[in-house]
């Protein structure tokens, strides 16, 4: 970090800040901000909302006088207000897509279909793109990261985000020789299913949340999500659809996440899971075949083996993203990207009783709830990967609470950009 640290002031020095966008202040985006404001040669130049107000909000939290804020639509007037240090406004995603001195832009709306339009036009553009919108990620990060290599930028999730977190752990446990059999997260919230926007809403306003985002962390399709971009990063599936889940403390991480016949629940290695008990951690589940670091490892407090948890009790969210913007743009390097391609999904099971002609609610609505499952078997059963649900997904059918939701029983948008990147991805074998 120190390295960071001094190149940003180096970069600072010489008047060369590192410029960028960040589309999405809500809770995550208007925190990112806050602590953007904090690091010398790093600048958040623009922020973008679809309710400007909320960027207008971030930035002076942030101590941003108003003054130095301009909302102009101008081309030109955004390009000179940028040159001279203010900030920018708007309403318009586009706008960070042409101007020269913005060389990477963060999502930070968590909105699938949206983020497939600004990941395309951001890299087609040629600059970086930070990932904080796990969601896009997880069903056509493969195809994204495939046309940034292309571009010549860089495509990558978060620091912060689980992940990203899980990721840090992985590159730490297999640098260090170890070999990687499990990775996981805690959740933070208990596990409902069947939880709705409507079930949340007085929960959600008072964390300052929207009460579908609530939703989708509850009924666990967030979770799912996450796990998906972490096992298309190292190229693990599941263990079981939606992952076991079970209690567990730190200590009990290694013994756990254990094959059966060693008195754990899993079936097989190299898979991703969650449990209860150990939020906001991450962990990562570890073995040797050295009978000398075995030894070691119970000197130093590490449990009797054979399995060991190296666990992180945090996770920082858009707190650590600048630690990823950083490396993206500077030294053109990522955090987390799906470099095994779709190795995982995240697919649609029903919420409730469905009726043939509803409009399907996506990640936190009153409709379905997400499920992780390996993509070979979501292609083997034509599954409905969750976050191609849009606004005009419509069912063609009837489809009973908790029955998985194939792509014959709907209508999707062969129009929106997300359906066409997931159909290219496919045909592509990404």
């Amino acid at each position: 970090m120190f390295r960071m640290k001094n190149k940003l002031n180096n970069l600072y020095n010489a008047n060369k800040e590192v410029k960028f966008a960040i589309v999405g202040a809500g809770k995550m985006g208007k925190g990112l901000v806050n602590q953007l404001s904090r690091i010398k040669g790093l600048t958040s130049s623009i922020v973008i909302d679809e309710k400007p107000e909320k960027a207008m909000e971030a930035l002076i939290s942030s101590g941003v006088r108003r003054s130095d804020i301009t909302t102009s639509d101008n081309i030109k007037i955004i390009e000179n207000s940028i040159k001279n240090g203010m900030y920018v406004v708007s309403d318009d995603y586009s706008i960070a897509c042409k101007l020269q001195d913005i060389k990477g832009i963060v999502d930070a709306t968590g909105n699938p279909p949206f983020g497939a339009i600004l990941a395309t036009e951001t890299i087609e553009n040629r600059k970086h793109m930070i990932m904080l919108n796990v969601e896009c990620d997880a069903v056509i990060g493969p195809y994204l990261h495939n046309l940034a290599k292309k571009k010549n930028v860089i495509y990558t999730g978060s620091a912060g985000d689980e992940p990203g977190a899980i990721m840090e752990l992985a590159d730490f446990a297999l640098g260090a020789g170890f070999k990687l059999l499990a990775v996981g997260k805690g959740k933070n919230n208990p596990l409902n299913h069947y939880i709705t926007e409507d079930d949340v809403r007085e929960e959600a306003i008072s964390k300052g949340l929207y009460p579908k985002i609530l939703a989708g962390f509850i009924d666990g399709t967030n979770t799912m999500i996450e796990l998906t971009s972490a096992a298309n990063a190292l190229g693990f599936i599941p263990d079981v659809i939606g992952c076991h889940g079970p209690n567990a403390t730190p200590d009990e991480l290694g013994k756990i996440f254990s094959l059966k016949e060693q008195g754990g629940i899993l079936n097989n290695y190299k898979t991703v899971d969650f449990a209860f008990g150990v939020a906001p951690g991450v962990f990562a589940i570890v073995t040797s075949d050295s009978d000398e670091v075995h030894d070691l490892m119970k000197y130093l407090k590490m449990g009797d083996g054979p399995n060991y948890a190296i666990y992180r009790p945090y996770h920082l969210t858009s707190l650590e993203t600048p630690i990823t913007i950083y490396n993206a743009i500077v030294e053109k390097e990522s955090t987390i990207v799906p470099a095994c391609g779709q190795v995982s999904d995240t697919i649609t099971v029903a919420k409730r009783d469905l009726k043939a002609g509803e409009i399907l609610e996506g990640i936190g609505g009153k409709s379905v709830f997400g499920k992780i499952t390996s993509h070979a078997y979501q292609k083997r059963k034509n599954l409905l990967p969750i976050a191609m649900i849009t606004k005009k997904t419509k069912l063609k059918v009837d489809v009973k609470k908790d029955e998985l939701i194939t792509l014959d029983m709907v209508e999707l948008d062969e129009d929106h950009i997300i359906t066409k990147l997931r159909r290219k991805q496919d045909k592509l074998g990404l």
